[in-house]
């Protein structure tokens, strides 16, 4: 990987977690820099699938609440 890529990704701390996270990337990224934009794909899907973890949360929280409301009263 060089210098370039490298920058560009630790420039994003959100990047630079996911690559931390998913470590494969790194063989990837080291074989070929044509695949920095299958890691950007990559990453975005992962974001998508967090943002809809973290919202079916809330809404699961929110029932839980809801729930207990409705008991108490």
């Amino acid at each position: 990987m060089d210098y370039e890529l490298q920058f560009k990704i630790y420039k994003d701390k959100k990047l630079a977690n996911y690559l931390k996270e998913n470590s494969e990337w790194y063989k990837h990224l080291n074989r070929s820099n044509n695949n920095y934009k299958y890691f950007l794909k990559g990453y975005k899907k992962y974001n998508r699938e967090m943002s809809s973890n973290k919202f079916n949360t809330a809404i699961d929280t929110i029932d839980t609440v809801n729930s207990i409301l409705k008991i108490i009263n």
